[in-house]
């Protein structure tokens, strides 16, 4: 069922739904950042929820909303233009609805033709919305009258704007109305005890729990915060790296006053280059990591296997290769992980420290590089260097230094 612009030839301009002017910030460079097209598509649903609720005022509140309400009302974008920061214009479509199964002529012809429904609703929406943000920026409070169930909408409508950045709705029109991030947290903590922001600061990995796939991280403050990454692949990466400082980007639950309540959706960006501890001295630490750290049945980290990653790690470390971090496996062995460009790399020594398990994927192109080495190898460093060579890269290797 494809949807087509109600009037094709005037869609992007005179016919449009709405317009959206984007401007400050990224928006001064007259694009629109993809990672902003999710508050399109929260606007939409705020949209139809807001003209539910109209609806229900017109009818009555006993009066369900027809079927197809929602469906019918669909609003695309038509266009961006550059010279007044991004201008995004947005018309109302149509659905074209699928031919009806064959019927006997004599049928067909006596039946009546049905237009799509065209709820006024939606407009009224609309300016609802608009008048609401108006009074919002114009006297900086929300009015008295506004519904707590529809406070929550604004979450996600806005939440990629950053401090500088704002968007003028019904740009073009009568009146246009400013909407930014201040104006979205009056409106959903006028009902609500937090709203959603944005999440991009350091924390420190703190372990987490394997049974739950939580990762647990404390921010500068030594505040506790979980989160669940999105594969498991991730939470093993986040677990096995206790203690390493990263940056957490994504959502989450702040209060009045901006304090992180709840971390909701982020991704770990981990630093490149080499550890800044000294392999000697991780080690250390990994050795006095007891059994069943993992789960209980797992064993503590193998003497065998911290003597064998030393030695190879003590002729690592006059090559120029940056070392890397150290962390305990969960059979015993030990793991060392390097980022370098876009490969992410590994070197597994087995639990009885005889053998090496090497492993690195380009997480640009999905190529892939394995290497199992003997210890004891008289060919060990050349084998190694070879795997470490076969990480081409348009970046130079961090300075092992």
């Amino acid at each position: 069922m494809p949807d087509t612009p109600i009037n094709p030839e005037s869609t992007a301009t005179e016919d449009a739904f709405t317009r959206f002017r984007f401007a400050g910030g990224r928006f001064d460079s007259h694009t629109i950042p993809l990672e902003v097209l999710p508050d399109l598509a929260a606007y939409r649903k705020l949209i139809v929820e807001v003209a539910k609720m109209i609806f229900r005022m017109r009818m009555g509140k006993r009066v369900r909303v027809p079927k197809g309400f929602e469906d019918s009302f669909q609003i695309g974008l038509a266009r961006i233009e550059g010279g007044r920061s991004a201008v995004a214009y947005m018309p109302r479509l149509r659905s074209v609805a699928a031919p009806p199964p064959q019927q006997p002529l004599d049928f067909a012809a006596n039946q009546p033709t049905f237009g799509q429904p065209q709820y006024p609703d939606f407009d009224d929406a609309r300016d609802y919305i608009e008048n609401l943000i108006d009074s919002v920026g114009s006297t900086g409070s929300v009015p008295q009258e506004f519904p707590v169930e529809l406070a929550g909408l604004f979450n996600s409508f806005g939440q990629s704007l950053h401090g500088d950045e704002f968007i003028e709705l019904g740009f073009g029109g009568a009146k246009s109305v400013r909407y930014d991030t201040s104006i979205r947290k009056k409106i959903v903590l006028s009902r609500e005890t937090t709203y959603e922001n944005a999440v991009d600061a350091q924390f420190v990995l703190n372990g987490g729990d394997v049974a739950q796939g939580v990762i647990h991280v404390l921010d500068a403050n030594g505040v506790r915060f979980d989160f669940q990454p999105s594969t498991e692949f991730e939470f093993h990466k986040a677990y096995k790296r206790a203690s390493e400082n990263v940056r957490l980007v994504g959502s989450g639950l702040y209060d009045k006053n901006e304090r992180l309540r709840r971390l909701l959706s982020v991704n770990v960006i981990y630093s490149e280059g080499g550890a800044t501890q000294p392999f000697e001295s991780r080690l250390e630490e990994i050795r006095a990591t007891p059994a069943g750290w993992y789960d209980d049945e797992n064993p503590a980290p193998s003497t065998s296997a911290i003597e064998a990653m030393r030695r190879l790690l003590v002729d690592v470390s006059i090559q120029p290769v940056p070392l890397p971090h150290l962390y305990p496996l969960p059979n015993g062995g030990i793991a060392a992980e390097w980022t370098i460009g876009a490969w992410e790399a590994s070197a597994e020594v087995d639990e009885t420290g005889s053998q090496v398990t090497l492993n690195a994927v380009n997480t640009d192109t999905v190529e892939e590089v394995d290497m199992v080495i003997d210890l004891q190898s008289t060919e060990l460093m050349s084998q190694f260097m070879t795997f470490m060579s076969a990480m081409s890269t348009d970046e130079e290797m961090p300075d092992a230094n």
